[in-house]
């Protein structure tokens, strides 16, 4: 068996991370990951995917060319601070002549929370590489027989262009599909902001639409006058609804962080607050999905919007609801 390529930590080993593990598995690269303190489901997970297991932080920055922070926006600086703290305790921690760790912030965070979590490794910067990036589409997939991937794009920005990375690190670039776009920490996580803000602004809006259209009882109506109208909009709404549902839980902080950086890099000021809102209609959404104990039975648009309306509502009627019986 050939020597890999070089050695990729990957934090964490959710269904992102898993598909990017295995784009990189298949093209000569290897995983590691520190899965100590998850659990033995996601363990077992990794280990039948081939990505090797640690058992401490320590191994896996000593061991690792590069590391992949792809964990919920609420988990990102935490994580970078892991990675920091293993310097701080030993910094011998990556052999004499040992080529610089390059640390791939690829969460959904704002411009200023991205330099924020480079600030953290500042003092590391003779050791580490720190770059800024987003993950734009749906995890990397490979049909079952087929030899090409879909994969997503990976905007990266800062001063240490991935392609530069002394282990083949011109190879990396090409297997994730990256584009650098400058040397400034935070453009790519605005890039990435301004992309969600459209996507997951969009089934904010649908998903308040259509649930409210259930408790009037005029959702069949509704959906009849968009198949009508704009039939395309029908269809992503619907499949949006149904996408979203197990991954509500980390589109919350991903809001506030799109918030952040409309205020503060798009001028927007106050009216940014506004993400606020969309940030509640996720947090809704992902506590009725951990009521219900998982998203079975809300495999169709239907199922879903009956679980979603009867939530939100909470055992109490609708206004609509209310004014129907009071004028009988």
């Amino acid at each position: 068996m050939a020597a890999p390529l070089a050695h990729v930590g990957v934090l964490s080993i959710g269904q992102m991370g898993l598909g990017i593990s295995r784009l990189l598995l298949d093209h000569g690269f290897h995983v590691i990951t520190n899965a100590s303190d998850r659990s033995i489901a996601t363990q077992k997970r990794a280990k039948s995917a081939s990505i090797e297991c640690v058992s401490s932080d320590t191994e896996l920055v000593a061991r690792s060319d590069y590391i992949f922070s792809i964990v919920p926006p609420r988990d990102a600086m935490r994580t970078a601070k892991r990675i920091c703290a293993v310097f701080e305790r030993d910094p011998t921690v990556r052999a004499k002549g040992q080529h610089p760790l390059y640390y791939l912030e690829l969460n959904a965070v704002s411009p200023n929370t991205a330099r924020n979590i480079g600030a953290v490794f500042e003092k590391d910067n003779q050791l580490l590489r720190f770059l800024d990036g987003g993950i734009i589409g749906g995890p990397p997939a490979k049909t079952s027989g087929e030899t090409t991937w879909t994969r997503p794009g990976i905007p990266l920005s800062g001063p240490y262009p991935l392609y530069e990375a002394p282990l083949h690190g011109s190879r990396l670039t090409e297997v994730l599909n990256t584009q650098h776009l400058d040397s400034r920490i935070g453009t790519a996580s605005g890039l990435k902001c301004t992309f969600a803000a459209l996507s997951k602004g969009f089934t904010a809006l649908a998903l308040q639409s259509f649930t409210t259209a259930a408790s009037l009882g005029v959702l069949p109506q509704l959906q009849e006058y968009i198949a009508q109208y704009n039939p395309s909009v029908k269809d992503r709404a619907e499949k949006s609804i149904i996408a979203c549902l197990p991954k509500a839980y980390r589109w919350v902080e991903e809001m506030n962080q799109i918030g952040q950086c409309f205020a503060g890099e798009g001028g927007w000021s106050e009216t940014a607050n506004v993400f606020r809102n969309v940030s509640n209609v996720y947090e809704q959404l992902a506590t009725a999905v951990e009521e219900r104990g998982g998203t079975e039975g809300m495999e169709d648009i239907s199922g879903a919007l009956s679980v979603l309306t009867e939530s939100l509502h909470d055992g109490h009627k609708s206004t609509y609801e209310i004014e129907a019986e009071t004028s009988v």
